[in-house]
């Protein structure tokens, strides 16, 4: 199944489509699907606010009304490029407010890498009207919470708080996204923090280890070929004068996009955002990086000291709104995300090699790579799983293509995840914010459904026989440390 490409150890985002969960009439009563709202007339009263705010001196456009499970969402900007993405839930009594900033570590330049990661961090230091912690705080006495991730096109912050509390959560939002103080030693700290973390996912993780390696081998001089979270030169060269920088650069109304889903009043929740936000510059609006994605085989050995082997795959695909995505997403399921899954069965359980095997579609704006995970049993080598693997790929594109049965249980498989992902506004705000700051655009999102259930057997045989090739195919064998040996003590007399 699909999910977003990095997560900083915080979210992690499984692909879903618009669908609203069955709704409980109470009980006693039979399950039944709310009722769907009317998207033309909701449109229309949509139409109908637009007139309005405009005729008040308010400067906001109506973008798009788009239907959105049994309800509809509604697509704003503002005169200063902030976009606003309205989904009213009437049966929660909560809301999920997300700041998605369109910029990830791909828009870092050479010699800078995570900087973008850092201000994940930084935003959570003091503003010039904040103390350091008062968003926790605030949060906490609301009975809310809050989080955040950095990917490779775009960082976001979340909050999760009862309906009445939004007001409040929009002010601090828009307080930091414009009037962060960074001093030196809140640099420090935090750049401090973000070190100690590569340490330990990465540079003492040999999973960490192995997707980095996976992100090098696979993309290269791409923008995606650097680690999200930064190397450890480029982190121990940066100072405070870069972070104010990239600060400046891209942390403004022009780049960031908000999401709210949950039990609002979508034209009073509308007139507090623009309250809060009307007023804040646009700024700067980089251009986003573009490169063609990198083609060639590439396999390395990675020596790593762990308690088992482990065997990365991945082949490059395109970017996550292409045409073949759904029908990569089924090919990606029917090959190991359950237990009768051909991978599965080829290194779990017929002939067992590995305690772990999955399969992940990570898409992205520039190109998305389809992972194989394999953990080998201790003792088991993982070239012994390579083969196996690339046996089940041979075997597929060959002698023994995907059947019916396995085309539908994948479909069952990913539509189960689709609705799971949704029945929380959390889910909802995510799946919006990754298509709209990742893509430009809701639509791959809003026709998922309808395009999972086209995919035939032909498709899937053909983007399998397309991109399950050697020229888009890397490796990384994770292979055990020779066992470290004491040297011997030299005796006797020395030469001369």
């Amino acid at each position: 199944m699909r999910r977003c490409l990095l997560w900083l150890g915080l979210l992690a985002m499984n692909h879903a489509a618009l669908a609203v969960e069955p709704r409980v009439a109470g009980k006693g009563h039979a399950m039944q699907m709310h009722k769907p709202v009317d998207a033309t007339a909701a449109e229309a009263a949509a139409r109908a606010r637009e007139t309005t705010y405009q005729q008040s001196g308010a400067q906001v456009r109506l973008l798009a009304v788009l239907p959105y499970g049994a309800g509809v969402v509604e697509h704003w900007q503002l005169a200063n490029g902030l976009q606003i993405v309205l989904a009213v839930d009437a049966l929660v009594p909560v809301v999920a407010v997300q700041s998605w900033l369109c910029v990830g570590s791909a828009d870092e330049i050479a010699g800078k890498t995570g900087l973008a990661h850092l201000f994940e961090h930084m935003m959570f230091k003091s503003t010039e009207a904040r103390p350091a912690g008062t968003l926790d705080r605030v949060l906490e006495q609301m009975g809310g919470s809050a989080n955040a991730a950095t990917s490779l096109d775009y960082t976001f912050f979340q909050e999760t708080v009862p309906s009445v509390h939004v007001p409040t959560v929009l002010d601090m939002e828009a307080d930091r996204l414009v009037n962060l103080d960074l001093t030196a030693a809140a640099f420090r700290s935090e750049l401090s923090v973000v070190r100690n973390e590569r340490r330990e996912v990465v540079d003492n993780d040999p999973d960490g280890q192995i997707d980095e390696t996976m992100s090098e081998l696979a993309w290269g001089a791409h923008p995606y070929g650097h680690p999200v979270i930064g190397t450890e030169k480029d982190l121990a060269g940066l100072s405070v004068a870069d972070a104010r920088q990239f600060y400046q650069t891209h942390y403004a109304a022009g780049r960031t996009l908000l999401v709210l889903v949950g039990g609002f009043d979508p034209n009073a929740l509308l007139l507090e955002v623009i309250q809060h936000y009307g007023k804040l510059p646009q700024g700067p609006t980089p251009q986003r990086p573009t490169a063609a994605i990198p083609t060639g085989a590439a396999q390395r050995s990675l020596a790593i000291d762990a308690g088992a082997e482990r065997l990365a795959m991945a082949w490059r695909l395109p970017p996550g709104d292409h045409a073949d995505m759904a029908a990569l997403d089924v090919l990606t399921e029917m090959l190991a995300n359950g237990d009768s899954t051909r991978l599965a069965r080829a290194l779990l359980y017929d002939k067992p090699i590995a305690s772990h095997a999955s399969a992940d579609l990570n898409d992205a704006r520039l190109g998305s790579l389809l992972q194989i995970h394999v953990t080998l049993l201790p003792g088991q080598v993982a070239k012994e799983a390579l083969a196996r693997v690339d046996a089940t790929i041979k075997a597929l594109n060959g002698s023994q293509p995907m059947t019916e049965s396995e085309l539908l249980a994948a479909k069952n498989r990913l539509k189960m995840a689709h609705f799971s992902a949704l029945t929380s506004v959390d889910g909802r705000a995510e799946q919006l914010g990754h298509f709209l700051a990742g893509y430009g655009s809701l639509q791959p999102l809003l026709r998922f459904s309808a395009d999972v259930e086209a995919v035939t057997v032909a498709d899937v045989q053909r983007v399998a026989q397309k991109y399950l090739v050697a020229d888009r195919r890397v490796v990384v064998l994770g292979e055990m440390a020779p066992p470290k040996v004491a040297g011997k003590r030299r005796t006797g007399g020395s030469k001369g």
